[in-house]
């Protein structure tokens, strides 16, 4: 699965839910078409939640929720120390404008 489309992911839940759900579903119908009795193969499959966990975990960026998480830390941190927070933006602004002006002195 390509990386956009883990992304995608992240932002529709209730969609990828409905996909498991199906592929679950096609899995359980498979199976009675091959001879097994319907409620042994439910019960072979087992829950439906727990592939919905484990795919959501395959399927979803994890690293995506940790940067939000990183994001949130730091921006608290930027709060608690003020003094050395503007001195950093203040810093990082300057060098930003200044970029450009570097790139086309020459």
């Amino acid at each position: 699965m390509g990386l956009w489309s883990r992304i995608r992911n992240v932002f529709r839940g209730d969609h990828l839910n409905r996909e498991i759900d199906e592929e679950l579903e096609s899995h359980i119908q498979e199976a009675i078409e091959q001879g097994r009795d319907p409620v042994e193969a439910r019960r072979a499959f087992g829950s439906a939640l727990r592939y919905r966990e484990g795919s959501r975990d395959a399927r979803l960026v994890v690293w995506l929720e940790s940067l939000r998480a990183d994001a949130i830390f730091g921006w608290r941190q930027l709060g608690k120390t003020k003094v050395t927070s503007a001195a950093a933006i203040l810093s990082l602004a300057l060098a930003w404008q200044s970029g450009p002006v570097c790139r086309h002195s020459g």
